[in-house]
């Protein structure tokens, strides 16, 4: 019978001999390069998200009216007009009551502006389409997005809003600018608005929907998140806690926020267990 100082010396000779073998690498590398295969065919694909919203004060006339929600389209050479014209194709085919979109259009260069207002000025619903800007519509050049958005028929919100009206009733529909470049102001984008009137508000970033709740709005529309955008392990296998606000639904006393996992891509073209989204939201009176 072996002891056990013997079997720890085969034990080592064994790791030893596969360790210095290719094995381990060949099948780090296989595994590697089919999840990023899979990664890069994930970012070209697209996922449609159907959520119904029960809003408190939102009028009776207005239930059941539907938003289709985009945001991070981020044209850039990571993510081509190609995918950006199959998404606004998809979602004209849902036919909305309104399009809302949540920033950061476009990534890396001034160039990519241009092009991607062009395409998502094809946007058609009957109540029309509204925006607000994101961190990296700023760090290209956030004056340019805004004039070729509203060339283009787009309602850009900037720290505004206006009393939205449709099917005989209304709302306030409000953007703010944003966060990371220190230009959001809730404030001015409710001015003008009553008290118990409904509030949505379009805000890139959600790390604000805390000043959102304070502020007495009851729909927070956000994305900047990406969802993760690349997911390792599945929630359920997940060790390190995720962090709070990064996709979907969630509800703070009376407010809510819905969180899009985005289009685009930002530092690699890959998306892994989290698709591009289009969010088709359902409001319905509570």
């Amino acid at each position: 019978m072996e002891d056990s100082a013997t079997r720890r010396v085969k034990l080592s000779e064994r790791i030893n001999a596969f360790v210095a073998s290719e094995a381990p690498i060949r099948k780090l590398a296989g595994n590697w390069s089919k999840k990023a295969k899979l990664a890069m065919e994930e970012a070209n694909s697209l996922s449609l998200e159907r959520v119904e919203i029960p809003l408190e004060r939102l009028p009776a006339k207005l239930d059941g009216f539907k938003i289709i929600h985009l945001s991070d389209i981020h044209h850039s050479p990571f993510t081509g007009l190609g995918h950006i014209e199959r998404v606004v194709k998809v979602a004209n085919r849902l036919k909305p009551d309104v399009f809302l979109l949540t920033g950061d259009y476009v990534s890396h260069e001034p160039e990519y502006a241009g092009p991607v207002a062009a395409v998502l000025g094809r946007l058609k619903a009957k109540f029309g389409t509204y925006a607000c800007l994101g961190n990296h519509d700023h760090w290209t050049d956030a004056e340019l997005v805004t004039h070729l958005f509203r060339g283009e028929g787009i309602n850009m919100l900037v720290n505004e809003g206006l009393r939205f009206t449709a099917h005989g009733s209304s709302f306030w529909l409000a953007g703010v600018d944003d966060y990371m470049v220190g230009k959001t102001d809730v404030r001015a984008a409710l001015k003008g608005s009553y008290p118990d009137e409904m509030k949505l508000l379009l805000a890139h970033n959600p790390i604000i929907f805390r000043e959102a709740v304070r502020a007495g709005v009851d729909l927070t529309l956000s994305g900047h998140t990406h969802g993760g955008q690349i997911k390792v392990r599945s929630d359920e296998k997940r060790i390190l806690p995720q962090r709070k606000l990064k996709a979907g639904l969630h509800a703070r006393k009376n407010s809510q926020i819905y969180i899009t996992r985005g289009i685009g891509t930002v530092v690699v073209p890959m998306r892994y267990h989290c698709p591009p989204e289009i969010s088709l939201l359902e409001l319905r009176t509570a």
